[in-house]
């Protein structure tokens, strides 16, 4: 049996079409032999490498607001996620990556070096929160003395890890996309584009690792809690159709 791997993009709140995709996926009797992710794939992917069902993943996204994952800072960024990370203990305690049921890795920038690190081993919850950590909006996030952002800067699909792992077939799933319509006055519209550029530079370099991949269209606010059940649903479809495709492969 071939071994398949997913790699996994961030962009926030639109990271839960990740949950649908694999969902969709599962119904089909696809199932990783290993994953990877950055930012907000990086949480999507975490919890399920843990073994929390999509259902159940959807379910914890849905009773979610900002004000239970971060507060106000303005050292470093706006806002500092050590509310993601309570949260995220919530659900994984202190387990350390290495630790979960499926292998799984995430992407990091050292904010001193500016370079990218893939992190396979260490406390989850902490390296979750700094994969995550996109400034100006999130500030940096320390661990061992050193600091971290969202590892969508340099490495936005993590594609690399699911093929040195030794999957055969490398599937990476989307949800960036350049949206025609933003507020210039706005300081979240403004500095999610100048990041977009950076991530879908770089997220087209990964797509060489994959086979196959899949980009969801999202329409709608990444930032608003409300359009998390639209998201799961489309990821849901488009991993229905996915698991077609794959199963010419096998």
């Amino acid at each position: 049996m071939k071994k398949i791997g997913i790699a996994l993009s961030g962009g926030f709140l639109r990271g839960v079409a990740h949950a649908g995709f694999l969902k969709g996926l599962e119904q089909k009797g696809i199932c990783p032999a290993a994953i990877s992710g950055a930012s907000a794939g990086s949480i999507i992917g975490a919890l399920y490498a843990y073994g929390y069902s999509p259902d159940k993943i959807i379910e914890i996204a849905r009773s979610l607001n900002w004000k239970q994952l971060a507060t106000p800072s303005f050292k470093g960024g706006l806002f500092k996620l050590t509310k993601l990370k309570h949260k995220l203990e919530e659900f994984i305690g202190d387990t350390d990556i290495k630790e979960f049921k499926i292998p799984f890795a995430l992407t990091v920038v050292d904010l001193k070096t500016l370079k990218v690190k893939f992190v396979t081993e260490g406390r989850a919850s902490d390296w979750i929160v700094a994969s995550c950590s996109i400034p100006p909006l999130f500030a940096p996030w320390k661990i061992d003395g050193n600091y971290y952002i969202d590892g969508g800067i340099r490495n936005a699909m993590p594609a690399e890890f699911p093929k040195v792992f030794g999957c055969d077939i490398v599937i990476g799933s989307s949800v960036h996309f350049v949206n025609p319509e933003y507020n210039p006055n706005s300081l979240a519209d403004v500095a999610l584009r100048s990041a977009m550029a950076q991530v879908l530079e770089n997220q087209q370099y990964r797509e060489h690792f994959c086979d196959i991949v899949v980009n969801h269209f999202l329409p709608g606010s990444p930032f608003d809690f409300k359009n998390v059940e639209n998201f799961f649903k489309t990821g849901y479809e488009n991993g229905l159709k996915t698991a077609e495709e794959i199963k010419k492969w096998l």
